[in-house]
This record gives structure tokens, sequence and C-alpha cells, in this order.
């Protein structure tokens, strides 16, 4: 009498669930798992109801609680660990902890969300944070999966109201090239290598977008999106601070920001990788058609 085909469920769980990005992954990865493979990790339960409602188990984890994120690990294969927000040493001791929860539970694959060129020195402060829990990860011993994301196309979307007013979008750029990519995609890139984690151990992908593009273009994008006459003005840093300092932003999230441009300057962001096109099977979402949508 032959076996009975029967298939060990392993389950894959996705910290950070109901942030942004978060949220767009769980989307991808139901398009690709049933519900009764995920599990999300999420600060506040009440916020994952939606999740919970498609039949996702949803779990109460806390990158600051050790014991709490080793009960959230329990019974996972593969987890996608999401970079939290906070200043670098508090960043860098959570995603610490995430790791070594992961391994006492007994999770076999890490997935992380890097950034592109993740340094230690770099202007843009956040990368040390991200060179030290790769790092850690492949310290760890774990299979793991680093997509190094660009920066977000999402994120220039912040200066549009205020270009739509003055006729300006403003930012300390000069003509540096960046390969901003929309968060949906880099959510789904995430997704592609969370449904098949064994095709992608020990792999980094470098996700950019498929052309560096510079604020002067940027800005023509949103003039013709809008029918607008916007053009670039490219601000002084110390004017920048100023204003990012304004409107309330902690000072470790105004330093990376500033840094970000000095970097970008260098040309440490203009590097494009085709690592998308062969992770999805599609070319993101260009720039200008994010913009336009």
């Amino acid at each position: 009498m032959p076996a009975p085909n029967w298939r060990i469920q392993m389950t894959t769980l996705i910290t950070g669930a109901t942030g942004q990005l978060g949220t767009l992954v769980v989307k991808h990865l139901l398009d690709r798992l049933p519900a009764s493979e995920i599990a999300v990790s999420v600060r506040t339960p009440a916020k994952a109801e939606n999740i919970a409602a498609l039949g996702v188990d949803v779990r109460h984890g806390d990158f600051d609680d050790l014991a709490l994120m080793t009960t959230v690990f329990k019974d996972i294969e593969t987890a996608l660990i999401i970079s939290a927000e906070a200043d670098n040493a508090t960043r860098i001791a959570q995603h610490r902890t995430a790791v070594d929860a992961a391994k006492a539970a007994g999770v076999k694959h890490l997935v992380y969300t890097s950034i592109i060129d993740p340094r230690s020195d770099a202007d843009f402060t956040y990368s040390a944070i991200h060179l030290d829990t790769e790092n850690y990860i492949k310290e760890s011993g774990l299979n793991y999966t680093f997509l190094r994301n660009s920066f977000y196309a999402d994120l220039l979307l912040a200066g549009v109201p205020h270009a739509l007013e003055t006729g300006a979008y403003g930012a300390p750029a000069g003509d540096a090239k960046i390969t901003y990519i929309p968060r949906n995609d880099l959510a789904e890139a995430a997704a592609v290598v969370l449904a098949n984690p064994k095709n992608h151990i020990n792999a980094t992908y470098d996700l950019t977008g498929a052309k560096a593009v510079t604020h002067t273009e940027i800005a023509s994008h949103i003039a013709k999106a809008t029918g607008k006459d916007i053009t670039f003005a490219d601000l002084p840093g110390d004017v920048h601070v100023g204003i990012l300092n304004s409107i309330g932003l902690p000072g470790h999230l105004v330093e990376a920001l500033a840094g970000l441009y000095v970097g970008a300057k260098k040309g440490d962001y203009e590097t494009v990788s085709d690592d998308f096109e062969t992770l999805v099977g599609r070319k993101p979402q260009s720039v200008e058609d994010f913009i336009r949508k």
C-alpha cells in the first residue's frame, strides 16, 4: 500500500506586518501561499484584525522582548525580519534580539530587509544598522537571504503638495542620481523569496529601480503628471535640515535623511541592479510611472 502523500506544513512569518512594507508583503504572499501557512508578528494585534480575518496567524511580538519573540518564532521555518524604526543603537539591539529569538526557536531561514551597499561609515547613518544586522545573521549560522532595498519612490511624494503650491520641488540633491523603487515592488520581491525560500539560501539581492534618476527629472515627472510648471530647487543642506527639524522629525531620522543626499552626491546610490527583474520576472515600476499613477 503506498504511503499517503502528506505535505509537511511549514509556516512563514513576517514581522512588522501592520507597517507600510509589511502590509504589502502579506498581500503579495497571500497570492502565493495559503493563509494557513502564514503568520505575522505585530506590536499591537488589535491593528491586525483585518489580517487575522484572512486566516493568517497573528502573533504579539516586540523586538525589545527576547522571551516574547522566541515564542513568536515557535514552529516557524522561514521568517522575514523587517527593519524596525529607531535610532541606530536601539535598532541594532532590537535586530540582534530578533535574530537570537529566531535561532532559539528553531527558525531555519531568515530573510532581512537591508539597504543598498550597507557600510559602517556611510553618510546615510542607518546604513551601519543594516551592516551590523547582516553580519549578526551570518554569525548565527542560520540560512539567510538579504534584500538590499534601495530607497522608496513613495518618499518622493512627500514634497509634491508643496511643489504644487510653489512650483518648486526642493531637496539638497544637486545632480545626484538615486535608484528609487516603489515600496510595493520591494514587497513583491520579498514575497517571491518567502514563497520559495529554498531557492534563495544565503543569497543577497540588490533591489533597485531600473534607472537612477536625478531630482531634476523627478520634478519634471511631477510637472508632466499634474500639468503644473514645477522645477527642481537644490536646497542648501542646512536649510533642508531646518525644514526636517521644523516638522518634528526625530534627530536620528533628520541625520539619516541629510546623510542620504550627501552620500548620493558621491554616487553611493546610482548603481542599477537587475536583481529585481531576475527575482520577480519583470522590471520594477519606473519613477515616472509611479508618480503619474
